[in-house]
């Protein structure tokens, strides 16, 4: 599997997570196969610095990679629409950490607990049914990662 997670340094696996989506200064494209690290390579983003429309350039530019998922801290609404649309995965990690590490979350995560998307709007109409189903998914993800961090808290504490 292609995941692309977009860094603050060009470092290789030592590179730091940004948290900036579509300005990241760097993205690192990884491939990973049988929950083992095949290759990274860190590039230059070509869209931190167009004046408009970064994240939803950056998605574009991703699929037409072939990247299927995205390790990130945050991304905007409109590249998470279109990320969504694409059929790519959001797998939310904290920015600051190393690509290595949020490559080994990934490794870790079973793919159901990637965040769902769309995190905005939909593209396309959704019936009252569907956005209930919906919002319910998302509500029931951030209640996880809650409890989460509140066990987390508690063993730190």
């Amino acid at each position: 599997m292609r995941v692309a997670i977009p860094l603050d340094t060009s470092e290789g696996p030592n590179s730091k997570v940004s948290y900036l989506f579509g300005r990241a200064p760097f993205i690192a494209i990884v491939e990973v196969q049988d929950q083992k690290l095949i290759d990274l390579r860190v590039e230059s983003s070509p869209y931190a610095q167009i004046p408009g429309g970064a994240g939803p350039s950056l998605v574009q530019y991703l699929r037409s990679m072939g990247v299927q998922a995205v390790l990130a801290s945050d991304i905007g609404p409109n590249a998470a629409s279109i990320l969504s649309a694409s059929g790519m995965m959001w797998i939310p990690v904290p920015a600051g950490i190393t690509a290595q590490e949020a490559i080994e979350t990934y490794m870790k995560t079973p793919l159901p607990q990637a965040l769902p998307l769309p995190v905005a709007a939909s593209p396309y109409p959704l019936t009252k049914e569907e956005e209930i189903k919906w919002l319910k998914e998302r509500e029931d993800w951030i209640k996880k990662r809650l409890e989460e961090i509140d066990k987390r808290l508690e063993e730190i504490s």
